[in-house]
């Protein structure tokens, strides 16, 4: 794992042998492409089980907070040691503005929604994203219709979704539906992030674009604690100041930061195939580390919005 880590440092920091350096291509994506995109996709299955570790002591908006001042700290370091200006230009402004605005709601919609549901069940519901991606992208993305088996697929994981939401009322787990809904809501507006993100870093630097987000995100999330959560949003254990770090370095840097250069040289749908693994890492990480049930219909749910997801995005463009 070491050597696998050292190599996506070089291919991240060298502008000439990066594998990120090529064109934005219909054709057969590079082996090494696919297994560092399912690299991300285990650590971002570990996501809703560090939330709910960190849980334990700090509140939703405050975890927010935290997590991503974690993550914008490091980018901050990594831009400067790279001479990147984050400053944004006029003419940027209003736009990341905005995709800020966006990037915080669906934040503040999944962090809320895990504290109301379970680990394994976030983590189906949140990676749900990918259907929203190609009915999004059939509109927004020249060149990424939505056609027979992307149609096929999103059917096979509503059903998935529906499964789910019967195993919540049919196990007695009715308490979980808000919680369920809103992190679907946030799937929804995380496909919408990613999309306006495919089209802005075009002409955007990835690294400006994504500490913009954060920029606009954090004191919001610090402003909405102190008024929602006031000093109950803090407290301290081990765990959960590790669950912290793991979500803003692991998670809110180094996989924001590897996405966010892979969008920029591929199509958002046909990369988020690879990430069908990550409901089903979420659900064994939450068996594992947190104790959660394995219920049937939460299985199902979980394979059938996996397999939706593979269709989807496997269908030609």
């Amino acid at each position: 794992m070491g050597s696998f880590a050292a190599r996506v440092h070089s291919a991240l920091t060298s502008p000439r042998q990066s594998f990120m350096q090529v064109h934005m291509s219909k054709d057969a994506i590079p082996v090494k492409v696919i297994l560092f995109v399912l690299f991300l996709a285990m650590l971002w299955g570990g996501n809703t089980v560090a939330l709910k570790i960190g849980f334990q002591e700090f509140m939703p908006l405050a975890s927010a907070g935290l997590r991503f001042s974690v993550a914008a700290l490091l980018i901050i370091v990594w831009a400067c040691a790279n001479r990147i200006s984050l400053w944004p230009k006029p003419h940027e402004r209003f736009s990341l503005f905005l995709i800020g605005l966006l990037f915080t709601l669906q934040i503040i919609c999944f962090n809320w929604g895990t504290d109301l549901t379970r680990a394994g069940r976030a983590a189906v519901m949140i990676h749900t994203y990918p259907l929203f991606i190609a009915f999004i992208a059939h509109f927004l993305v020249p060149g990424d219709r939505l056609r027979f088996w992307k149609s096929m697929g999103l059917i096979v994981a509503f059903g998935g979704i529906v499964m789910v939401f019967l195993d919540n009322l049919s196990g007695g787990f009715r308490g979980y539906l808000i919680g369920d809904l809103l992190i679907l809501s946030s799937g929804l507006q995380l496909a919408l992030l990613i999309v306006l993100t495919k089209r802005l870093v075009q002409h955007i630097d990835p690294y400006r674009l994504l500490a913009s987000q954060m920029i606009v995100g954090i004191p919001i999330f610090f402003g909405l604690s102190m008024v929602f959560e006031g000093r109950a949003g803090f407290g301290f254990s081990y765990p959960a100041l590790f669950a912290i770090l793991y979500q803003g370095i692991v998670v809110g840097g180094f996989c924001f930061v590897g996405w966010t250069l892979v969008l920029k040289h591929y199509l958002p749908s046909r990369m988020s195939v690879l990430f069908f693994t990550t409901p089903l890492w979420g659900i064994i990480l939450s068996y594992l580390l947190l104790a959660e049930p394995l219920t049937l219909g939460l299985g199902i749910g979980a394979v059938l919005v996996a397999l939706g997801i593979y269709i989807v995005n496997q269908s030609p463009v």
